[in-house]
């Protein structure tokens, strides 16, 4: 049994169903394509882009089961919207979440299942705990408002709003303090 399959299976034994998926896992190398294995190159596509269609269709049979699910995806500003030195591995996996959004969404329509993806900028998460502080302070003071990090809790807003509000399928949304207009 698979990752995806044994965090259905803990959900379903934990609470007698399954009614929302959240993909959030992801790994962030920095490594210049010139320098990039093509084993790295696979482990950073395994893990942001297949990982994320593994847990959604291991949640499918029990979303459909019941004729109702949310699935939210993670993806980021890194490779749609913008990128940096060192994350063409990383930009086309997220990129590539952004792309499978709304076909998922256009084959779930008719079983009441929605899909949705956040793209978020740069938060104050476990992958810039170890980060020292004037870097973690010069990148909040890189986005132009609020001049920040972006926090968990935002994300979880509207991660919320996504699945309250049943308007929202098949929608790809950033939630990244406008930082593709930071200058440069």
């Amino acid at each position: 049994m698979d990752h995806a399959q044994r965090a259905v299976q803990t959900a379903l034994d934990g609470f007698g169903g399954l009614d929302i998926i959240v993909q959030n896992a992801g790994i962030y190398p920095w490594t210049l394509i010139e320098n990039t294995s093509p084993e790295e190159w696979d482990k950073v596509l395994a893990v942001n882009l297949k990982g994320t269609f593994l847990a959604a269709r291991a949640a499918l049979p029990h979303m459909k089961q019941k004729k109702s699910g949310r699935m939210i995806f993670t993806s980021s500003i890194t490779g749609p919207r913008v990128t940096s030195p060192g994350h063409g591995h990383y930009s086309a996996s997220k990129a590539g979440v952004v792309g499978m959004t709304l076909p998922i969404a256009r084959d779930l329509a008719g079983e009441a299942i929605r899909v949705n993806t956040i793209l978020p900028g740069i938060f104050d998460t476990p992958l810039l705990a170890g980060a020292p502080q004037n870097v973690r302070d010069a990148l909040g003071a890189s986005v132009p408002y609020p001049k920040r990090l972006g926090q968990p809790e935002e994300y979880a807003k509207l991660a919320m709003c996504m699945i309250e509000t049943s308007y929202f399928n098949g929608e790809d949304v950033r939630l990244d303090g406008a930082i593709r207009m930071a200058p440069r």
